[in-house]
């Protein structure tokens, strides 16, 4: 399973950034080029923020799914949180309460990777005057 989803996930992600880097303009790139900027500015200045505008969301959904996917897989993501969970399951009987405790807990992990996604996709938008 660790196999599976690093391979794919790092599939996804890899075909996110080259994606994101395509879409920038050929004729941008040429055009700084010939203001006489070398290849590590372009890249910093013009390649990166451009394509990150196209990056970041698919990149947020991508974490986002691998937090899910890992969850699938007790064993590989989360196990002493589930463990908690179950020793205290069989301790107490409460079994709705602590696996909605449980459901929350994956919730509010999911919820707050993508409200970072959210935040940076904002701060990364081209601002109109």
């Amino acid at each position: 399973m660790i196999i599976a989803i690093v391979l794919y996930g790092s599939a996804y992600i890899a075909e996110v950034v080259r994606g994101g880097l395509k879409e920038v303009p050929q004729g941008l790139v040429e055009a700084v080029k010939a203001l006489g900027l070398g290849g590590r500015h372009i890249w910093f200045r013009i390649q990166l923020p451009l394509a990150l505008r196209t990056i970041i969301l698919p990149l947020g959904n991508q974490w986002i799914f691998i937090m899910k996917a890992t969850t699938i897989g007790v064993a590989i993501g989360f196990s002493d949180l589930f463990m908690l969970v179950s020793t205290s399951i069989t301790q107490s009987g409460q079994t709705l309460e602590l696996i909605g405790i449980l459901m929350a807990t994956f919730l509010a992990i999911n919820y707050s990777v993508a409200q970072a996604v959210n935040w940076l996709n904002a701060r990364m938008q081209l601002k109109a005057h």
